[in-house]
C-alpha cells in the first residue's frame, strides 16, 4: 500500500529502508576517516557480512526497501533524473558532466551517487589530486536514520550538519518525494533547502514518543532553531497541538544523537545511558508547545523521564552497561543504548554489550541470536520479550548501531 506511518518507535514494523555497505566505504584513508565522521577506517567484508545479518533479520519480520534501488527506481523517468541532477549539481561541481549522467542507466547512476564520481583527468582538481571526486562517496549512507525521520505519514528531510553528508540527504528526500509506493504526504523540515549555520537536523535526534509527543535532541547535529521549524510545521500540517521534549545533549563524539542514550524498547521502558537520563548530571530538557494556531511555549523540565511521566507516558529504565559505572561508558561507546524495536518488547541490538544484554535478561527478555531467526530455528512469535543480537564491532567502529541503520517507514498503530 503507498503512504507512511510512524507515530511510535516500538508499533510492529512494517517497511523499513537499509543500505548494504558497499565500496564507498572504503574510499578513504586512514587520514580521511575523521572528515567522514568515522572513528577509523573499516574493512568493507567484515561491515558488508555483519549488516547482511541485519538485513536478513529484518527481511524476517518487515519488508526491507534498499536505498540504491529505491533511488534507482526514482531515476527511471528522463525528467526526474534530470530534476535530481539538477539538484545535486547545486552542491556538487557536476554541472558540466550532467548530460553524460543523463545518458546513464538508472540503477547505474544511482550506483554512482553513493559510490562516488571522480573528478575528470585533465581537470585542475584531478591535476592536484588524482583521487578527487566531482561527487565524493558516500560512506556514510549505511546510518539510514541520520538522514531523514517520518512522523505520521510525513517526512523530516535532515539538515545535515557536515558537508559530507549532505547528498545522502538529497538522495533520501528524492526518495520519499518521488517514489511511487513511498512518497510521504508533505516534509514537516525541507533540510536542504532549510540548512544553514543555525538550522540542522538529524534523524538519530527524532524520537517519536506516542501521537502527538515526540523527544528530540539537540546535539552538535541538531540545533534549537530547526526543532523550533518543525515544531511549527508539524502544528499546522496535522492541525493538532504537538509537544516536543528539547534534550540538550553534550557536543561529544559518544553523543552525536539522542539514539546514542536512549531509546524506546516498548511503550512504557526505554534503553538508556543512565549519566545522561537519570543521574544527578542529567542532560538538560526543555518541553516545547506547538499549536495550530501559532501558539508555542517553552518550559524548563526537571529531566526526560519526569517529563515524559508528566505527559501521562510514564518510561522505566533499561540500563547500557547495566548501569556499572565502567561498562555503561564502554558499552554506550559500541552503541550499547542504540537499539531498534521492530515490535512491541522486541529489539535488534549489537552481540558485543554483554552487561546491557544483562540488564535486558533480568527485565524479562530473552535473548536470542539474528541467526536462529534467519536459519528458521527460532520465530519471533513464540516469544514476549525478545532482543535479537547481531554481530557488530566493525559497525560500531563506524559510530553508530542498529537504530542508526534504520529508517522505518511504516509502522501498525502500537
Amino acid at each position: 500500500m503507498p503512504g507512511l506511518n510512524i507515530t511510535s518507535e516500538v508499533g510492529t514494523l512494517n517497511k523499513v529502508i537499509v543500505h548494504s555497505p558497499g565500496p564507498e566505504v572504503e574510499a578513504m584513508t586512514p587520514r580521511e576517516a575523521a572528515q567522514d565522521l568515522y572513528n577509523d577506517i573499516i574493512p568493507l567484508s567484515a561491515v558488508r557480512k555483519e549488516h547482511g545479518q541485519l538485513k536478513a533479520f529484518l527481511s524476517c519480520v518487515s519488508r526491507v526497501y534498499e536505498l540504491e534501488e529505491l533511488l534507482a527506481e526514482c531515476l527511471v523517468p528522463r525528467d526526474n533524473r534530470f530534476e535530481f541532477l539538477g539538484i545535486v549539481s547545486d552542491y556538487c561541481p557536476i554541472r558540466d558532466r550532467v548530460y553524460e549522467l543523463m545518458a546513464m542507466e538508472p540503477a547505474a547512476l544511482a550506483k554512482l551517487v553513493i559510490e562516488g564520481l571522480p573528478s575528470l583527468p585533465g581537470s585542475l582538481s584531478h591535476a592536484f589530486a588524482p583521487r578527487s571526486f566531482s561527487m565524493r562517496p558516500l560512506p556514510n549512507s549505511y546510518f539510514m536514520r541520520d538522514t531523514a525521520a517520518v512522523f505520521r505519514d510525513s517526512a523530516v528531510s535532515s539538515a545535515m550538519a557536515f558537508d559530507v553528508r549532505l547528498v545522502e540527504s538529497l538522495a533520501t528526500r528524492f526518495v520519499l518525494t518521488r517514489h511511487h509506493e513511498l512518497r510521504a504526504h508533505g516534509l514537516l523540515l525541507d533540510g536542504p533547502r532549510d540548512r544553514n549555520r543555525f538550522i540542522t537536523m538529524e534523524g538519530g535526534d527524532f524520537i517519536v514518543v506516542s501521537r502527538n509527543v515526540l523527544a528530540i535532541g539537540v546535539s552538535e547535529r541538531t540545533t534549537p532553531d530547526a526543532i523550533e521549524i518543525f515544531a511549527r510545521s508539524a502544528a499546522r500540517a496535522f492541525d493538532e497541538p504537538l509537544t516536543i521534549l528539547a534534550v540538550l545533549l553534550p557536543k561529544e563524539r559518544a553523543t552525536i544523537h539522542l539514539d546514542m542514550v536512549f531509546t524506546l524498547i516498548e511503550a512504557d521502558r526505554a534503553l538508556v545511558y543512565g549519566p545522561h537520563i537519570t543521574g544527578p548530571a542529567r542532560c538538560p530538557v526543555f518541553r516545547v508547545e506547538s499549536a495550530p494556531g501559532g501558539r508555542y511555549r517553552v518550559e524548563r523540565e526537571e529531566g526526560l523521564l519526569q517529563a515524559l511521566d508528566a505527559l501521562g507516558l510514564p518510561m522505566e529504565s533499561v540500563f547500557c552497561g547495566d548501569a556499572d559505572p565502567l561498562y555503561e561508558e564502554r558499552e554506550q561507546w559500541l552503541s550499547g543504548a542504540n537499539s531498534f524495536a521492530f515490535a512491541p518488547g522486541k529489539i535488534i541490538m549489537y552481540s558485543c554489550n554483554l552487561r546491557t544484554l544483562d540488564a535486558l535478561s533480568r527485565d524479562g527478555f530473552a535473548i536470542r541470536r539474528a541467526e536462529d531467526f534467519i536459519s528458521g530455528a527460532e520465530k519471533v512469535g513464540n516469544f514476549g520479550k525478545l532482543a535479537v543480537t547481531f554481530e557488530g564491532i566493525e559497525l560500531a567502529r563506524g559510530g553508530g548501531g542498529a537504530r542508526c541503520m534504520t529508517l522505518p517507514l511504516e509502522r501498525a498503530e502500537p
